[in-house]
């Protein structure tokens, strides 16, 4: 018999010992025997020499994945173990890149992982209203997505996933704007918008983007979601002209702020939430306690011009009334102005008749606009209490001025009207 030197005798059973070591963990997985193991396989890897072994990494994988779904264990200590999983199937496909033990099983502990970080961890923090912890277990399912795709593995039948998963991603979103993560929210939102998602549900997104490059005043990137807002939700124009003007606004006094409308107004002609919007803010500079009379008149015919646009976009009860108002109003104030000249000389008695002039002017140019409120409030289905005020207070205007126009018949016409609209 030929006699074994003591190293074929030490590497003989160095390599029995090892292969027994496996065995066990590989029993203890099969049984279900998690804990054990757990114990052995961590055992097992402590000898440097065995880090160096694949299977040793798959089982640890695999007996980790198992052991994170102990419900006696917190929803954090769960995460930490499918951490040491997810880390360890990696070593394993890094010493292996055949990886035959995940390819034998189409993959399934890595996906199975991919279903625990979403729904133990994920849904069920965002059930209990633990939407810091909701917001790591979806962003943990969405690292295993990305390593399962960016590798090109294929799951049971062939599956394979998507390049971006949207309801995944969407919920890592939501969690962490709910957690106060707003930096970590638009990170998921930006993936979802990169994607040029446009279905109706994915709003948000863009809405929720728009707003928070507006607070951080990043320029390009809100010009960029704006676009791309406008674009897939042509109906919600109202909402992106309003954060347009806020950003073009923010920290602009009055009247410094009028240039900026200028400057929104020369890309959007004939936008009517704009014009409107600009009509109001000059309204209520107009007639502040702090302004006096002689600042205003050049801001009195630009609101003239920015109404004129609004009502041509959209006939509405609001815009026509403002402007209504506006032009009712201001023949007033001319008028006062005219009465308190008092003196007689030709340049006082030109002016006074040129003040009575621009009056009466005023209160007529108000006339189409006070019957235009009519017909866009009775095309209102179910108009609100601001819309039915307005509505009223344009018959007034409208009686007052036939009553100084002493028109009796449609003095008492709207009267009558008023009196019905109480």
């Amino acid at each position: 018999m030929k006699k074994l030197s003591l190293l074929a005798i030490l590497v003989a059973t160095t390599c029995f010992a090892f292969a027994q070591d496996i065995e066990q963990i590989k029993t203890f997985a099969l049984l279900g025997q998690t804990q054990k193991g757990k114990e052995a396989v961590d055992k097992f890897l402590a000898v440097e020499k065995n880090s160096k072994k694949p299977e040793a990494w798959f089982y640890k994988g695999y007996l980790y994945n198992q052991g994170s779904k102990d419900s006696s264990k917190t929803l954090a200590e769960n995460m930490a173990i499918k951490n040491e999983s997810f880390d360890a199937f990696k070593k394993y496909r890094e010493l292996d890149p055949k990886s035959g033990l995940l390819t034998e099983q189409n993959n399934s502990p890595l996906f199975d992982l991919y279903v625990g970080y979403s729904t133990e961890i994920g849904v069920v923090a965002y059930n209990k209203k633990d939407q810091n912890t909701a917001f790591e277990g979806f962003k943990r399912a969405l690292d295993v997505h990305d390593y399962i795709y960016s590798n090109n593995l294929t799951g049971a039948n062939g599956y394979k996933f998507s390049a971006l998963d949207t309801t995944l991603v969407t919920y890592a979103a939501i969690a962490a704007y709910e957690a106060k993560r707003p930096d970590d929210g638009a990170i998921y939102y930006k993936k979802l918008a990169d994607a040029n998602v446009s279905d109706p549900q994915y709003l948000d997104v863009y809405q929720v983007l728009a707003d928070y490059y507006r607070t951080k005043k990043d320029k390009a990137s809100f010009d960029d979601i704006l676009a791309k807002g406008r674009k897939f939700y042509p109906t919600n124009e109202e909402y992106w002209m309003a954060l347009e003007v806020d950003y073009a606004t923010q920290g602009v006094g009055k009247p410094a702020v009028f240039a900026k409308y200028d400057e929104l107004m020369a890309l959007h002609p004939n936008n009517y939430i704009l014009s409107y919007n600009y009509g109001v803010e000059l309204y209520q500079y107009i007639y502040s306690d702090s302004v006096k009379a002689a600042d205003v008149n050049q801001y009195k015919d630009k609101l003239v011009e920015v109404m004129k646009k609004a009502v041509a976009a959209k006939s509405t009860v609001e815009a026509n009334f403002l402007l209504a108002n506006f032009l009712y109003n201001n023949s007033i104030d001319v008028a006062e102005e005219s009465r308190k000249i008092k003196g007689t000389k030709p340049e006082d008695l030109k002016k006074k008749k040129d003040l009575t002039t621009a009056s009466n002017k005023s209160m007529e140019d108000a006339i189409p606009y006070a019957l235009a409120v009519e017909p866009a409030f009775t095309a209102i289905a179910k108009p609100k209490n601001s819309e039915k005020v307005n509505y009223k207070q344009s018959l007034v205007i409208l009686k007052n001025i036939y009553e100084a126009k002493k028109d009796v018949a449609k003095t008492a016409e709207y009267d009558k009207k008023v009196k019905a609209a109480e």
